[in-house]
Formats: C-alpha cells, sequence, structure tokens
C-alpha cells in the first residue's frame, strides 16, 4: 500500500512539472501604429484602441491577449495613412494564429 502511494505522489509530482504549459504556446508580436491604414481604426484613446483591436481579432477568428501600447516606435514626419506615428502595439499571440497575425504585418518581437 505504501509503494502504491509513493508511486502516485511521485507521478503527480511529475505531472505538475511539466515543461507543457500555455506559456510556452503565445508568441509576442509587434505591429507599428500608421497615421490611418489599421483595420481597427485609428482612435488616440489607448484603452479604447486596446478593446478595438481585441475586438477586431476575435473578429477573424484570431486570440490576442496582453495587448499593449507604447510610443518606443520610430515615427515618420508625414500625414500620409501609411505613416508611422511612432506607437507600438504589442500583444501575445497563440503559435496557431502567428502566420495569421504577420498577415496583418504583425512580426515577431523579442
Amino acid at each position: 500500500m505504501k509503494k502504491l502511494l509513493l508511486s502516485l505522489l511521485i507521478g503527480l509530482t511529475f505531472l505538475g512539472c511539466s515543461t507543457d504549459d500555455d506559456s510556452s504556446e503565445n508568441i509576442l508580436v509587434l505591429y507599428n501604429q500608421t497615421n490611418c491604414n489599421d483595420p481597427w481604426q485609428s482612435i488616440e484613446n489607448d484603452g479604447e484602441l486596446v478593446d478595438k483591436i481585441i475586438t477586431y481579432f476575435e473578429s477573424v477568428n484570431i486570440s490576442v491577449s496582453n495587448v499593449k501600447i507604447d510610443d518606443k516606435g520610430t515615427p515618420q514626419l508625414c500625414n500620409a495613412c501609411n505613416c508611422f506615428t511612432g506607437n507600438r502595439i504589442i500583444l501575445k499571440v497563440n503559435k496557431i494564429d502567428l502566420d495569421a497575425i504577420k498577415e496583418y504585418n504583425f512580426q515577431e518581437f523579442k
């Protein structure tokens, strides 16, 4: 009986220490925001922009999480729609959605 309990305890310990966790399935990606070429529409308020991005990608069946916006990009001094604002959108995407989100000009971020 003691051997059975010990074996069960060891087995549960190994299952709990598995390296195959959800965090390894997510990849950080980065997008340089444009003046007005973003498919989710540009918004000045970062909180509203995060909501728009999440909603947009839900509508195209791409699950995103941990959406962050910073101003560490390189702005382009022009007003054309495709010019970069200097804001970057950084988020996590599941590994299986990586190719799909790259079609929206996201790139892996390390």
